[in-house]
């Protein structure tokens, strides 16, 4: 054994200190976990709050509603602004505002102003893309509340819709639909129906059970500061209803002439001079000249119906003086029979003519 032998048993074998305990670095990672999470629902809770007042400002729920419209989900645009729906407001469904073609096609909001506890927001909104309208939207709202205790809530308030004017040129019982919805029009003042409806074109027909019928036209309603165009529908007979058109003008002449008056009810001819002292018997009219008419265009109160060339007819009857003597009395000379008045309607079982003719 060499005498320079070390002691045996102890060695240094790092050169650096001891490290840390492994329950020191099991605390430390937990510290930093946690300061980790910590900052991570900072961050969450921030844009939470961010999101939050976002969707608290007045123009949110403009948007909102905007949205709505031109996803064509036009009742939840109403439930939205609070806007109710009378019984006349056919056109403000989602199923007739299906049936609408250039609508809503996008928007921008310009501007937010807040007094108090109002706000106005104004919108610009384009209708049927980029060739179609545009116009400025105002949107009125209220404060309704807090939120979070300091965030507001707005309430939208009703807003003012636009209008379709259907202008309707036949009678009563005609249908009449725009957007595949029947619009109500009988009674209507000056025949014109103006019916409240959220921005489109709207294709509108009119049916008149093959008596009469119109081509088919579009009217556009837009946003309540711009104006639209009405849907105009003229009916015109069709062969069916000219010719029970011209059965009913030909039908009151017979029953004029058919008649044994001196001043037949409702006709436009008349004996002005009528005998007295005489009693009348087998009295009759007779047709010389038929009238020549036609049957023209619709106006406020019916089909117009005109002469072309006045007819002319004669009355003839016996006469007696009540002490036997007889004669025949016969009118000097022809009546004039002209023929103008107008029909009404023209249904299936056919058609009425009354004469605008006053007797003379």
């Amino acid at each position: 054994m060499s005498d320079d032998a070390g002691p045996q048993g102890h060695h240094e074998t790092s050169a650096g200190a001891p490290g840390p305990s492994p329950r020191r670095r099991r605390t430390l990672l937990l510290l930093l976990g946690g300061a980790a999470v910590l900052f991570a629902l900072g961050l969450v809770g921030a844009v939470a709050v961010g999101r939050a007042a976002a969707a608290h400002q007045p123009q949110a729920a403009a948007v909102a509603y905007l949205e709505a419209v031109q996803q064509g989900e036009v009742e939840r645009a109403m439930s939205l602004d609070g806007t109710e729906a009378g019984d006349d407001d056919v056109l403000l469904t989602d199923e007739a505002y299906d049936g609408v073609t250039d609508g809503v096609t996008g928007f921008r909001v310009t501007g937010t102003t807040v007094d108090g506890d109002a706000a106005v927001v104004t919108a610009t909104v384009q209708q049927g893309g980029e060739t179609g309208g545009v116009w400025d939207q105002e949107f009125t709202l209220e404060k309704d509340g807090t939120d979070l205790l300091f965030l507001d809530r707005w309430a939208l308030q009703p807003v003012e819709l636009g209008t379709l004017t259907v202008q309707v040129g036949a009678p009563d019982a005609a249908v009449v639909t725009a957007a595949g919805v029947e619009v109500p029009h009988a009674g209507a003042e000056g025949d014109t129906v103006t019916l409240r409806a959220f921005p489109g074109s709207y294709p509108a027909t009119l049916d008149g059970a093959g008596a009469y019928e119109a081509d088919d036209v579009v009217g556009v309603a837009t946003g309540a500061s711009s104006t639209g165009s009405p849907a105009t529908l003229v009916a015109e007979l069709t062969e069916t209803g000219q010719a029970a058109a011209r059965a009913a003008v030909d039908g009151w002449l017979a029953a004029c002439v058919a008649s044994p008056d001196l001043k037949p009810a409702g006709c436009s001819f008349q004996i002005l001079n009528e005998p007295t002292g005489y009693t009348l018997s087998d009295q009759k009219w007779t047709l010389e000249t038929t009238p020549v008419y036609e049957v023209g265009a619709w106006t406020s109160a019916g089909w117009q119906v005109d002469a072309t060339t006045v007819g002319a007819a004669v009355f003839t009857s016996t006469v007696s003086d009540g002490a036997g003597g007889t004669g025949t009395f016969n009118s000097i000379g022809s009546v004039r029979v002209p023929i103008q008045g107008v029909i009404p309607d023209v249904t299936s079982e056919g058609a009425t003519f009354t004469s605008t003719l006053l007797q003379y």
